[in-house]
């Protein structure tokens, strides 16, 4: 029994650094002048671009201007890493249209 009545007697937990107060952040909205298109217009142009630079490197290794086949391969998988993070962005715009098409107002 003298084991439940000193369970009684503890008290809360005092942390062994005093914590600042945090008062919160007033914050205004700003305005964005980045449309959702631009952002999407600039992403397709950066993976186009990435994309023409891996054609290109691969012409000149195939013309014998670029001996480093290294090279030619981080154009490639960066032009395809780009264009994976692309498609699984639209996916996601995709799925997420589909989801307020099927909600009842």
């Amino acid at each position: 029994m003298d084991n439940i009545d000193s369970i009684h007697n503890i008290g809360p937990i005092k942390p062994k650094v005093d914590i600042p107060s945090v008062s919160p952040v007033k914050t205004t909205p700003v305005e964005s002048k980045t449309s959702f298109k631009d952002i999407l217009v600039n992403a397709v142009s950066e993976v186009q671009k990435l994309q023409d630079e891996a054609d290109t490197t691969i012409k000149k290794l195939v013309s014998g201007e670029i001996k480093d086949v290294s090279e030619v391969m981080v154009a490639v998988q960066r032009a395809d890493t780009a264009f994976q993070t692309l498609m699984a962005v639209r996916n996601k715009v995709i799925t997420a249209y589909e989801e307020i098409m099927r909600m009842q107002i």
